[in-house]
């Protein structure tokens, strides 16, 4: 028999580190968007476990899914963004989805889903398609045509070499950090979405947009192997892209997954 364990127990496991060989470095670059188009970066503060609990901490610890641990053997190595992505969509996709699927049920049978819409996880061409600008990954209605809603939670997949927080501070990198947000930023302003992401081999960053000027909040970065259990909790990558996924799927108010 399946084992059925609380949400909040399968969203606290994690993948094992990936080791890498790196590639070549630099991010897209694109005439409608640039590092300089990022101005005042912020601390995402509220992103963190505190604030999920006291949220859906109920949900989390009530909510039943079928337990699934992740592969034991060691993973490949990662020396591109294809090989990335193929990680991401070994590891982390199919688990987001389930848990996505579990949460949104459980609201609704419950009769707490309010002014939500379900929303599903994947690859940024279930969501629309902007001016042939395509994220790497949507959050989208799932009562909504695919192909043809708005991407309510944008996410750009990049490897470690390319992008991360130790990037911000050095005066040799600072611009590739920008530039990747910059990305981001774009195509969350396209699809007037509030929030956003960017996920590496090594971790993930929330991003909150508050304007659209260029002013975003970032979260602390959350370790890819990063892992925990229902009674001593961490905030997990997968976590994250949970509650990112229950924030894009809110419709109202000044935390609303839309912002013109």
């Amino acid at each position: 028999m399946a084992n059925q364990v609380s949400l909040m127990s399968y969203l606290q496991h994690g993948p094992t580190a990936l080791p890498r060989q790196t590639g070549p470095s630099g991010n897209t670059r694109n005439m409608r968007y640039s590092a300089r188009d990022i101005n005042n970066l912020g601390f995402w503060r509220a992103f963190n476990l505190n604030t999920i609990q006291q949220q859906y901490g109920i949900l989390l610890a009530t909510a039943q899914i079928t337990d699934e641990l992740f592969p034991t053997s060691p993973p490949q190595a990662v020396n591109s963004e294809t090989a990335v992505r193929s990680r991401i969509d070994l590891y982390l996709t199919p688990r987001v989805r389930r848990s996505l699927r579990c949460g949104f049920a459980h609201l609704t049978q419950t009769n707490q889903l309010g002014n939500r819409s379900v929303v599903d996880y994947g690859v940024g061409t279930l969501a629309e398609t902007i001016e042939n600008f395509i994220p790497d990954i949507a959050y989208f209605d799932t009562l909504l045509p695919i192909g043809n809603c708005p991407n309510r939670a944008p996410g750009d997949i990049k490897p470690s070499w390319k992008w991360s927080t130790n990037m911000r501070h050095q005066p040799t990198t600072g611009e590739e950090f920008r530039q990747a947000l910059s990305q981001v930023n774009f195509y969350m302003k396209q699809h007037h979405a509030r929030y956003g992401y960017i996920l590496t081999d090594r971790e993930l960053v929330a991003i909150r947009r508050r304007d659209r000027d260029g002013n975003l909040d970032l979260s602390r970065a959350i370790p890819w192997d990063s892992r925990g259990t229902a009674q001593q909790p961490r905030l997990t990558v997968l976590l994250a892209l949970w509650y990112l996924g229950m924030l894009a799927g809110n419709n109202g108010g000044p935390t609303g997954w839309y912002l013109d």
